[in-house]
């Protein structure tokens, strides 16, 4: 009889810990929705300021580096693949010092990801939209979508492996479709 009785309450117990875990569970999903509500609606904030300023035409360096405006940034995340767009600022060591990495990792890649740069100075609507907080910020998007930044100086190799990951997620997502 007591032997029931404990198998009865650990019973009840395990069914109440189960349904509390899938309230928490819940919660955090409501949380996560929400969250994606807000950042689109903030997203929607900086494609209408973006939208009013005039059109500028995307530039191209001798390295194939594409030189972006706020008024033309979106424009080369929709083109879709990957884009990585270094974030700089002047008087900024270490954004010079990542120069010479962006332009090698820009020859080695060249047709498979690409690379923009975006001044700061002069594109505060980006730099906002997407939290740009460090100089150098490296924001990865793989088919118009954002998928993260990669903040401050970092070595050749290290960026490279990166690299090498996305570009196995998007080709293994290439082939899957």
């Amino acid at each position: 009889m007591i032997r029931r009785l404990l198998y009865g309450l650990c019973c009840l117990c395990i069914v109440l810990t189960i349904g509390c875990q899938w309230e928490e569970k819940s919660d955090a999903n409501a949380d996560l929705e929400a969250q994606r509500v807000a950042m689109e609606a903030r997203y929607a904030e900086f494609d209408a300021k973006v939208a009013a300023l005039p059109y500028q035409a995307i530039e191209t360096t001798e390295d194939g580096i594409l030189v972006l405006a706020d008024a033309n940034f979106m424009e080369a995340v929709n083109q879709g693949g990957i884009l990585v767009v270094d974030f700089w600022m002047d008087g900024c060591p270490p954004c010079e010092d990542m120069v010479p990495v962006v332009k090698g990792l820009a020859r080695l890649y060249k047709d498979k990801i690409r690379f923009a740069k975006l001044h700061f100075n002069t594109n505060m609507i980006m730099t906002e939209k997407y939290q740009v907080q460090f100089f150098p910020t490296f924001a990865i998007f793989m088919d118009g979508k954002f998928v993260g930044n990669l903040e401050g100086t970092q070595p050749a190799d290290r960026f490279q492996m990166l690299l090498d990951k996305l570009l196995l997620d998007y080709q293994t997502k290439q082939d899957e479709r």
